[in-house]
């Protein structure tokens, strides 16, 4: 369930960056025939936000639940004002999130995804300046208060998931969604325990760390020129990925026949406080191989202990930050 309000999820979502087109060129009936997939193989978390394709992700999920006959929880996001993505602290979240642009970016995304009410409303940046301010949060209590949102929350900077701490120990959010995977776990360190003290979603993002954790990378891989990865991942960072997964492969070389991308999305559901995970997808077949890792359970505790020695001993040290907001969600 996610947040106070009690929204069913399942443990393994969708998200649709990929699908909007941020990732690269996508054909809408592809899109389409993964979403579809996706709610007929009972998924019943989508993620999604208004940058995705300019609202084309949002129109392609309300288009899909037409034609499967019913709608399933949904998470968006408000992004900043003038795409304010790194504000310096101390910056008023009035600037970047005026109320005015808030209420627009609700009912834009009512509209587009063509419904009354949005399950879960999330800030797509976050500064922790701004856990002391309430005027943002007195705007989505009021969108809550008029039935156009069920829950709201905030969607954290990748590589700096303590920034969230302040706004869970203000009581102020349901939903706190992060990046979490084998190769940057920092979240888990004192996010996580202070989220299930406050009762707070844990919603993990980018668990295939932007693609490396499919297995599928190789020396040479080469990303379209209009996918994000192209300007992150290249030179040292990508030879560095390269590696490390390499070295996960070893690890885990023996043990059941089963993917990179489900041990990898197992890994993350394995910590107790992580509601779901919502790993991004193009096809149906991606959604499909995703979606069955959730039929397989946690991790052993000898495969998380392997894991968590090569997370300290190697993956912990210098784990690089990204270029803008990284992930699948």
């Amino acid at each position: 369930m996610l947040g106070s309000a009690g929204i069913p999820v399942s443990r393994i979502g969708i998200g649709t960056w990929a699908i909007g087109g941020g990732w690269g060129p996508q054909p809408a009936t592809t899109s389409l025939r993964a979403l579809q997939c996706a709610l007929e193989k009972g998924c019943e978390l989508i993620d999604t936000a208004a940058l995705y394709g300019n609202g084309h992700a949002e129109r392609l999920i309300a288009q899909a639940f037409r034609v499967y006959g019913q709608r399933v929880t949904t998470l968006t996001k408000v992004f900043p004002l003038n795409y304010h993505w790194s504000p310096a602290p101390g910056t008023p979240i009035s600037t970047v999130y005026p109320q005015k642009h808030i209420i627009e970016q609700v009912d834009q995304s009512l509209k587009r995804l063509e419904t009354d009410c949005l399950d879960g409303l999330l800030l797509q940046t976050w500064c922790p300046s701004w856990a002391e301010e309430t005027d943002w949060y007195e705007t989505l209590l009021s969108l809550r208060d008029q039935g156009k949102i069920r829950a709201f929350g905030i969607s954290v900077s990748d590589h700096r998931p303590d920034e969230a701490n302040g706004v869970i120990l203000a009581g102020r959010v349901d939903i706190i969604e992060v990046s979490y995977s084998i190769l940057d776990q920092r979240a888990a360190e004192r996010l996580f325990p202070l989220a299930q003290t406050h009762h707070v979603s844990i919603i993990a993002r980018s668990p295939l760390a932007s693609g490396a954790l499919t297995g599928r990378w190789h020396q040479g891989v080469k990303f379209h020129r209009d996918d994000w990865r192209r300007r992150v991942f290249r030179g040292e960072l990508l030879q560095q990925t390269l590696q490390r997964v390499d070295n996960l492969k070893a690890l885990l070389r023996g043990y059941p026949a089963v993917s990179l991308a489900q041990i990898a999305l197992r890994f993350c559901l394995s910590h107790p406080a992580v509601t779901s995970v919502i790993p991004g997808v193009r096809n149906a077949e991606q959604v499909i191989c995703d979606l069955n890792a959730a039929n397989q359970g946690s991790l052993s505790q000898a495969e998380l202990n392997h894991i968590a020695h090569l997370w300290q001993n190697e993956f912990r040290h210098d784990v690089r930050t990204s270029i803008g907001e990284e992930g699948e969600g």
